[in-house]
Protein backbone atom coordinates (compact mmCIF):
# COMPACT_ATOMS: atom_id res chain seq x y z
CA UNK A 1 0.00 0.00 0.00
CA UNK A 2 2.73 2.45 1.00
CA UNK A 3 4.68 1.46 -2.01
CA UNK A 4 1.29 2.52 -4.54
CA UNK A 5 1.11 5.94 -2.88
CA UNK A 6 4.76 6.83 -3.18
CA UNK A 7 4.63 5.71 -6.69
CA UNK A 8 1.43 8.34 -7.20
CA UNK A 9 3.42 10.79 -5.11
CA UNK A 10 6.57 10.71 -7.83
CA UNK A 11 4.14 10.43 -10.87
CA UNK A 12 2.39 13.59 -9.97
CA UNK A 13 5.49 15.31 -8.84
CA UNK A 14 6.79 14.50 -12.19
CA UNK A 15 3.66 15.93 -14.45
CA UNK A 16 3.30 19.01 -12.11
CA UNK A 17 7.47 20.02 -12.97
CA UNK A 18 7.23 18.81 -16.69
CA UNK A 19 5.44 22.14 -17.45
CA UNK A 20 8.15 24.02 -15.46
CA UNK A 21 10.87 22.68 -17.58
CA UNK A 22 9.62 22.87 -20.60
CA UNK A 23 8.61 26.51 -20.17
CA UNK A 24 12.33 27.24 -18.94
CA UNK A 25 14.46 29.72 -21.45
CA UNK A 26 17.04 28.08 -23.33
CA UNK A 27 20.33 29.00 -23.52
CA UNK A 28 21.06 30.58 -26.65
CA UNK A 29 23.24 32.22 -28.66
CA UNK A 30 24.00 35.32 -30.59
CA UNK A 31 20.83 36.15 -32.37
CA UNK A 32 20.44 37.97 -36.59
CA UNK A 33 17.73 39.48 -37.81
CA UNK A 34 16.60 41.44 -40.64
CA UNK A 35 14.97 45.04 -40.12
CA UNK A 36 12.49 45.96 -40.58
CA UNK A 37 11.44 42.10 -41.01
CA UNK A 38 8.66 43.21 -43.23
CA UNK A 39 8.46 46.30 -45.61
CA UNK A 40 6.55 48.02 -48.36
CA UNK A 41 8.46 49.99 -51.17
CA UNK A 42 7.09 51.80 -54.26
CA UNK A 43 8.63 49.78 -57.79
CA UNK A 44 11.91 51.69 -58.62
CA UNK A 45 12.50 52.81 -55.41
CA UNK A 46 16.17 52.39 -53.76
CA UNK A 47 15.98 51.38 -50.25
CA UNK A 48 18.29 49.52 -47.38
CA UNK A 49 17.56 47.25 -45.12
CA UNK A 50 19.52 46.50 -41.95
CA UNK A 51 20.54 43.25 -40.58
CA UNK A 52 20.97 43.76 -36.73
CA UNK A 53 22.28 41.21 -33.97
CA UNK A 54 21.88 41.54 -30.26
CA UNK A 55 24.41 40.96 -27.65
CA UNK A 56 27.78 39.25 -27.93
CA UNK A 57 30.84 39.72 -26.47
CA UNK A 58 33.78 39.16 -28.50
CA UNK A 59 33.40 39.00 -32.31
CA UNK A 60 36.47 39.18 -34.64
CA UNK A 61 34.69 38.49 -38.29
CA UNK A 62 31.40 37.10 -39.65
CA UNK A 63 29.93 36.05 -42.96
CA UNK A 64 26.53 37.28 -44.18
CA UNK A 65 24.29 35.86 -47.00
CA UNK A 66 20.97 36.22 -47.57
CA UNK A 67 18.64 35.13 -50.50
CA UNK A 68 16.26 37.42 -52.37
CA UNK A 69 14.06 37.28 -55.34
CA UNK A 70 15.87 38.24 -58.37
CA UNK A 71 12.67 38.87 -60.09
CA UNK A 72 11.39 41.35 -57.52
CA UNK A 73 14.64 43.23 -56.34
CA UNK A 74 18.28 44.04 -57.62
CA UNK A 75 21.27 43.82 -54.97
CA UNK A 76 23.07 47.45 -54.66
CA UNK A 77 25.28 46.80 -52.27
CA UNK A 78 26.55 46.37 -48.23
CA UNK A 79 27.39 49.64 -46.33
CA UNK A 80 29.02 48.84 -43.26
CA UNK A 81 27.10 48.65 -39.52
CA UNK A 82 28.27 50.31 -36.29
CA UNK A 83 29.38 47.18 -35.06
CA UNK A 84 32.39 47.79 -37.31
CA UNK A 85 32.64 51.10 -37.31
CA UNK A 86 32.32 51.78 -33.92
CA UNK A 87 35.31 53.00 -32.11
CA UNK A 88 37.17 54.10 -35.15
CA UNK A 89 39.01 51.04 -35.64
CA UNK A 90 40.00 49.47 -38.86
CA UNK A 91 37.67 46.95 -40.65
CA UNK A 92 37.19 45.59 -44.14
CA UNK A 93 33.80 45.08 -45.87
CA UNK A 94 34.07 42.67 -48.60
CA UNK A 95 31.12 41.81 -50.96
CA UNK A 96 30.98 38.14 -51.75
CA UNK A 97 31.40 37.64 -55.52
CA UNK A 98 28.44 35.87 -57.71
CA UNK A 99 30.44 33.08 -57.76
CA UNK A 100 31.17 31.68 -54.68
CA UNK A 101 27.79 32.34 -52.75
CA UNK A 102 24.40 30.92 -54.23
CA UNK A 103 23.01 33.12 -57.26
CA UNK A 104 21.14 36.12 -56.23
CA UNK A 105 22.07 36.29 -52.90
CA UNK A 106 23.67 39.18 -50.88
CA UNK A 107 26.61 38.15 -49.39
CA UNK A 108 29.48 39.92 -47.35
CA UNK A 109 32.35 38.78 -45.37
CA UNK A 110 33.14 41.75 -42.63
CA UNK A 111 36.06 41.91 -40.24
CA UNK A 112 37.53 43.94 -37.75
CA UNK A 113 41.52 44.55 -38.03
CA UNK A 114 42.83 45.47 -35.15
CA UNK A 115 40.80 43.60 -31.99
CA UNK A 116 37.23 42.64 -31.80
CA UNK A 117 34.07 44.19 -31.21
CA UNK A 118 31.22 43.57 -29.23
CA UNK A 119 27.19 44.16 -29.46
CA UNK A 120 24.32 44.87 -29.83
CA UNK A 121 24.20 46.75 -33.36
CA UNK A 122 24.16 46.45 -37.10
CA UNK A 123 26.49 44.08 -38.65
CA UNK A 124 25.47 45.19 -42.21
CA UNK A 125 23.34 47.74 -44.35
CA UNK A 126 21.91 45.86 -47.73
CA UNK A 127 21.17 48.40 -50.49
CA UNK A 128 17.97 46.87 -52.97
CA UNK A 129 16.10 48.39 -56.06
CA UNK A 130 12.92 47.45 -56.41
CA UNK A 131 12.46 46.39 -60.37
CA UNK A 132 9.36 44.23 -60.27
CA UNK A 133 5.82 43.68 -58.40
CA UNK A 134 5.17 41.12 -55.40
CA UNK A 135 6.76 40.27 -52.82
CA UNK A 136 10.30 38.85 -51.81
CA UNK A 137 12.09 36.73 -49.09
CA UNK A 138 14.92 37.65 -47.64
CA UNK A 139 16.21 34.62 -45.86
CA UNK A 140 19.09 33.21 -44.39
CA UNK A 141 21.36 31.46 -46.24
CA UNK A 142 24.67 31.05 -43.67
CA UNK A 143 24.80 33.40 -40.74
CA UNK A 144 29.17 32.95 -39.19
CA UNK A 145 30.66 34.49 -36.29
CA UNK A 146 34.57 33.97 -35.44
CA UNK A 147 35.63 35.35 -32.11
CA UNK A 148 39.57 36.65 -31.52
CA UNK A 149 40.35 32.70 -30.90
CA UNK A 150 38.69 32.25 -34.65
CA UNK A 151 35.90 30.31 -32.81
CA UNK A 152 32.73 29.37 -34.53
CA UNK A 153 29.33 30.66 -33.66
CA UNK A 154 26.29 29.76 -35.73
CA UNK A 155 23.84 31.98 -34.44
CA UNK A 156 19.82 32.06 -34.83
CA UNK A 157 18.70 34.10 -37.64
CA UNK A 158 15.11 35.38 -39.03
CA UNK A 159 14.57 36.95 -42.30
CA UNK A 160 12.23 39.27 -43.70
CA UNK A 161 9.97 40.24 -46.66
CA UNK A 162 9.52 43.25 -49.16
CA UNK A 163 6.78 44.18 -50.94
CA UNK A 164 6.68 46.48 -53.90
CA UNK A 165 3.86 47.61 -55.25
CA UNK A 166 3.37 50.24 -57.93
CA UNK A 167 2.66 53.90 -56.92
CA UNK A 168 -1.63 54.46 -56.54
CA UNK A 169 -2.22 57.81 -58.44
CA UNK A 170 -4.39 60.52 -56.49
CA UNK A 171 -6.61 62.76 -58.35
CA UNK A 172 -6.30 66.35 -57.35
CA UNK A 173 -9.88 67.94 -57.36
CA UNK A 174 -9.84 71.29 -59.88
CA UNK A 175 -11.02 74.24 -59.02
CA UNK A 176 -14.78 73.96 -59.99
CA UNK A 177 -15.03 70.20 -58.77
CA UNK A 178 -14.31 71.90 -55.08
CA UNK A 179 -16.97 74.62 -55.79
CA UNK A 180 -19.57 72.19 -56.66
CA UNK A 181 -18.70 70.38 -53.54
CA UNK A 182 -19.09 73.44 -50.93
CA UNK A 183 -22.27 74.93 -52.47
Amino acid sequence: MRRTQWSWFLISLALLSLPLLLSAPEARAASVVVSPADTTVLLGDTFTLRVEADAFSDLKAYELIFRYGEAVLQYVGPTAGDVLTAGGGAYTVQPLSPVSPPPFTAGVDCARLDGSTSGPGVLIYYTFKAIGLGTSPIDCVNVDYRDSLNNQTIPGCTGGAVHVTFPVPTSHPTWGQLKTIYR
